[in-house]
């Protein structure tokens, strides 16, 4: 009957087998398919479709205009032996695309979040752990895997079989080549490669022209590249010189915070 009222209020359609909880808010034009499920306290943005044997945990917000594949799960309990049944959440942003078997955890701690952004594309099999931040226009490829805490910058680009250790940061516009295990931060608009703790090989210059940055930007982002990567000196001694030296654009600015505020270090150059 509750999916009955909801098809007639919202223009909601649902499978005749998916299981959606009373109180679960949906949105209107939100299409649910066959065996997916909808749990307590959930909220499903407008226009979202949902597919075929997808999974809504509780606590879980998805914004208007996603698209979830077959056999996702989003805001299953964090694999984390702190939690302790804690009320946490997931919170999903507008116009994201989460592909076939992701999985994305809600938090651990009382009222934590895992946040996602707007406009992400989540690959196939891909995950998002506990207490992550993925800003927006991020795409992780198939199987890149996020552990706790991890930081991603807008415009990111994993690629596939990539792994951040927990508290790792990727920055803005940062591209991790295909298999790279990162421990440490990789730096906003550089490329990093290499499997096992992969170096800085260069800029991210394809990702940099996509984005629109000025060519005068990208000249300064090529010399911070040179001072932090070519320069010999040590990272806190290469932000200052970028400071002091360097145009300072707001993306040069954020590049030396980024490298000021590091607490598990930055990938070391080739």
């Amino acid at each position: 009957m509750e999916k009955v009222r909801l098809e007639r209020e919202t223009g909601m359609q649902a499978h005749e087998t998916a299981v959606i909880h009373a109180s679960a808010q949906i949105g209107e034009g939100v299409r649910v398919g066959a065996y997916s499920v909808i749990e307590a306290d959930t909220v499903i943005g407008d226009n979202t479709e949902i597919a075929n044997h997808v999974t809504v945990k509780q606590f879980t917000r998805i914004g208007p205009d996603c698209r979830i594949h077959t056999g996702a799960v989003l805001g299953d309990v964090p694999q984390d032996t702190k939690f302790k049944g804690e009320t946490s959440y997931l919170t999903i942003g507008r116009g994201n695309v989460i592909r076939e078997y992701a999985t994305l955890h809600r938090a651990s701690g009382e009222g934590a979040e895992t946040v996602v952004g707007d406009h992400n594309m989540l690959m196939a099999q891909t995950h998002v752990a506990h207490n992550c931040r993925v800003g927006s226009f991020v795409n992780m490829a198939n199987l890149a895997t996020l552990g706790g805490f991890v930081q991603v910058g807008d415009r990111a680009f994993l690629g596939g079989l990539c792994a951040a250790h927990q508290f790792v940061r990727i920055g803005t516009l940062a591209m991790a080549g295909g298999g790279s295990i990162l421990l440490e931060d990789a730096p906003p608009y550089m490329t990093v490669a290499g499997g096992y703790r992969p170096p800085v090989v260069s800029l991210n210059t394809v990702g940099l022209m996509r984005a629109g940055l000025s060519q005068e930007t990208r000249s300064e982002l090529k010399k911070a590249f040179r001072i932090l990567f070519k320069s010999g000196e040590t990272v806190s001694r290469a932000a200052a010189r970028i400071r002091q030296e360097l145009v300072q654009t707001p993306e040069i600015e954020h590049l030396a915070a980024f490298l000021d505020s590091s607490e598990r270090g930055i990938c070391s150059g080739k």
